[in-house]
């Protein structure tokens, strides 16, 4: 026998002709050591024997009981094991994110007998993105296999080889490797202006999505509604909204009537009824979806139920490099993130929820919080947005270096080792705002020049925060940086930000926590939490749930 795993159908394999060019044809062999999948030039032959033998007698293996004693089979174990074959194409199951059988009739075909389909020819398509070797990022380069149709009359032998590759490929959306599931829809959200350079942008997420995401998702199998949002908070309504397509009447949650015609699909249904919701922007419109998840009395449902992914947009994108960064640190592309998504790998990412003294609304939060210096440079650098990323290095050299402030505040915390939560399997239960803190909470006064909460590893594309962060590890990392050190040390720490050397840094203090409370003492300072600016004074936080997020192999 062989060593070939039973996913791979080599009955099947055996008989199928892959027609290379006009008189050559070859067979598909997969390679169980490398994982590859490898076109190679039948035998001559078996080559002979196809030209020789009467069609309705070469691969009709129904009449075969034992496919092992087919004169095909027994070639085609020999030839997988000969090492000098030669191999005219191939490609690996790991870059695939799809594959079909596309079918072309010829109603012309004279050989009527041999059934209806004669008519057609069978096509594998094979849909391939593998790293350029030179630039190593990702690159289209499918593959297109027709098969000879005297050798499969009724195409489940080409079936079974699509069915193997899917399943060797890994791919985790249930249509694409079980046909009795129900179809994956994904609900696809993007901000047309994300990253400040309008909807016509080729780096916006509206040339990303025509480009590249909504072309991917059809490879990969998966049905998608869009929506494109059109003002601040849209998204948040949308996840608001409780309408169904499961019923004949849709309404939403007051029990108003609503006009279905006047409506699209992803307006329509309910965010329950998808299966996961993909984000095209920046950081700001997955901020959107989750406040308009959190404000949902089914908010626990939701986050168990769907799966989120993010394609990076935006000016900052610091989600979206932390999950590449787990990703076995894979390469900062919008290609590579719609890569992960239509493989369907998730890993679940810590979500907090955020209280204030000041309202009684509540928010969920993934990325980061900051207050003093870097909510400064976040915030107030908002006049210099055109320049891109660089406008808050700019403002950390005006604000921090050339004209520093001192931010006094109360800082107290939950040590992450007083707790059994590290996992967030349950909730930690915050006293009121109003109320003392227990006595296993630390507390620090202080002037601080840094005050930075960080629960992913980068805060944006270029700015490694937290080196140490992953996805599930239940733990905040807060970086302080207090107003005695030195502007010498302060600014060797923010050039060291891009490469997370800043870590290293004498002066930079870092508390891990499960919960924390930060009541600040000085005037006119901001809450910055996931890059948004939120309402001013108290604030308290802890960690509370995970959401699965579409990623590549990760590392705790």
């Amino acid at each position: 026998m062989t060593n070939t795993p039973m996913i791979w159908p080599v009955a099947a394999a055996s008989r199928l002709r892959i027609k290379f060019s006009n008189d050559d044809y070859c067979r598909l062999f997969y390679n169980s050591s490398t994982g590859s999948i490898s076109l190679v030039p039948i035998t001559a032959e078996d080559a002979s024997a196809a030209t020789t033998t009467p069609h309705a007698e070469i691969y009709d293996h129904s009449l075969t009981a034992n496919p092992e004693e087919d004169p095909l089979y027994q070639s085609y174990l020999k030839q997988s094991k000969d090492d000098a074959k030669k191999i005219v194409d191939s490609f690996h199951p790991d870059d695939v994110i799809g594959a079909n059988l596309s079918l072309e009739y010829n109603l012309q075909n004279p050989n009527t007998f041999h059934g209806m389909q004669s008519y057609a020819s069978a096509k594998i398509n094979i849909y391939c993105y593998p790293k350029n070797n030179r630039r190593k990022q990702r690159e289209p380069n499918h593959k297109l296999y027709t098969v000879d149709s005297k050798c499969c009359e009724d195409f489940s032998d080409v079936r079974a080889l699509i069915q193997s590759i899917r399943t060797l490929s890994g791919l985790q959306n249930n249509n694409a490797t079980n046909n009795n599931a129900h179809p994956q829809r994904f609900l696809v959200i993007l901000n047309p202006y994300s990253g400040g350079n309008g909807p016509k942008s080729k780096s916006g997420a509206t040339f990303v999505y025509e480009t590249i995401v909504k072309p991917m998702l059809e490879q990969a199998g998966v049905e998608h509604d869009k929506l494109a949002t059109t003002h601040g908070n849209h998204a948040t309504e949308r996840m608001q909204l409780r309408r169904s397509t499961s019923t004949n009447d849709a309404s939403n949650v007051n029990g108003e009537e609503a006009d279905s015609n006047d409506c699209t699909d992803s307006e329509l249904r309910d965010i329950s009824e998808y299966d996961s919701i993909i984000a095209l922007g920046g950081d700001g419109i997955l901020f959107e979806i989750f406040q308009g998840i959190h404000a949902r009395a089914d908010e626990d449902h939701i986050l168990s139920k769907l799966k989120f992914g993010i394609v990076p947009c935006g000016t900052c994108n610091g989600l979206a490099k932390s999950i590449l960064h787990w990703s076995d640190n894979a390469d900062y592309t919008p290609m590579e993130s719609v890569f992960q998504i239509c493989k369907g790998h998730t890993s679940r990412l810590d979500i907090a929820s955020y209280q204030l003294a000041t309202t009684t609304k509540t928010y969920a939060s993934f990325l980061s919080f900051s207050w003093g210096l870097i909510a400064d440079c976040d915030l107030e650098s908002e006049c210099l947005r055109w320049l891109g990323a660089i406008r808050t290095d700019i403002w950390a050299v005006y604000r921090g270096i050339l004209f520093p402030k001192k931010y006094r505040a109360r800082f107290s915390y939950l040590p992450s080792g007083n707790t059994n939560n590290d996992n967030v399997s349950t909730k930690i239960e915050l006293p009121q705002l109003n109320e003392p803190l227990p006595k296993d909470w630390v507390t620090i006064e202080d002037d601080f020049s840094v005050f930075w909460v960080c629960n992913t590893t980068h805060a944006s594309y270029n700015v490694f925060t937290c080196p140490m962060s992953k996805m599930n590890d239940g733990v905040f990392y807060v970086l302080i940086v207090r107003s005695s050190v030195s502007r010498l040390r302060l600014l060797q720490m923010l050039l060291k930000l891009e490469t997370g050397g800043h870590i290293e840094c004498e002066g930079l203090e870092i508390v891990t926590c499960s919960a924390y409370r930060l009541e600040p003492l000085s005037d006119n300072t901001y809450n910055d939490l996931d890059g948004e600016l939120i309402e001013r004074g108290t604030i308290q936080a802890s960690l509370f749930n995970t959401a699965n997020f579409f990623c590549g192999k990760v590392d705790g």
